[in-house]
């Protein structure tokens, strides 16, 4: 099943609301369970957000309609995402487009059926944090970090977050980082569905790129600078 008996009945409790424009979000806004959404169209990167965040803007208890994600949420700042629920993701399900020392909080919330990545990294310096009881099901990542923006710096390092997350069938890796630009990821009590070491892979490093050419996998790392995270920071179930 795609949802929780829990999820199953928030979505069916909600409201559908959908619209063609992207909803700019400013303070806090609460759906109260409501499902929203726009358009999708594939893969395809040239698609406006659902929602865009300005910066100290909070979105929460929301469910993006699936087949209508577009590129999901785009947060320009600090902002938080509270208990979001991506049905189907369609290109990404949220990106961090804020500056450095900027941080987007991704609490709680579920996201499913994520072709590639559930949340892209773009802005030079900031955070994404994962935590809450996160859960994601049916992704090829959790997170990447873009790893060949023309933004690209080696001043601009990313850093990601992850705790008391769940996973249930990843089939790329957890998280993908650019070692060369300095990237870090910092992962705790993460669960997976059937882990064993290698499957899937947890922290894969790349050699990033400013040109647009595809990066260069290193492969997965443990316990190094970049990929903070031991094999007991991970639990199978």
């Amino acid at each position: 099943m795609r949802y929780s008996n829990l999820m199953f009945g928030l979505v069916l409790a909600a409201t559908a609301t959908m619209s063609h424009a992207t909803s700019t979000i400013s303070g806090t806004v609460d759906y109260s369970g409501a499902t929203v959404g726009t358009s999708c169209d594939g893969q395809s990167e040239s698609q406006a957000p659902v929602f865009v965040l300005k910066a100290g803007a909070t979105i929460k208890n929301v469910v993006i309609k699936a087949g209508a994600a577009a590129d999901g949420i785009h947060c320009l700042g600090n902002c938080k995402l509270e208990n979001v629920t991506w049905a189907d993701v369609c290109e990404d399900a949220a990106t961090m487009k804020g500056g450095s020392g900027t941080v987007m909080y991704v609490k709680g919330g579920a996201a499913y059926s994520a072709a590639d990545k559930v949340f892209q990294h773009n802005g030079l310096g900031s955070t994404i944090q994962i935590y809450g009881g996160f859960y994601g099901e049916t992704i090829g990542k959790l997170y990447r970090s873009c790893g060949n923006c023309t933004t690209n710096t080696s001043s601009g390092a990313r850093k990601v977050i992850i705790d008391s997350v769940k996973l249930n069938g990843v089939s790329a890796a957890v998280v993908g980082i650019n070692s060369n630009y300095g990237d870090t990821a910092t992962i705790t009590n993460l669960s997976i569905k059937g882990w064993t070491k290698g499957s899937p892979k947890v922290c894969v490093a790349y050699t990033g790129n400013n040109t647009g050419a595809e990066p260069t996998s290193l492969g997965e790392k443990w316990g190094t600078t970049n990929c903070v995270v031991t094999t007991s920071n991970i639990t199978a179930y």
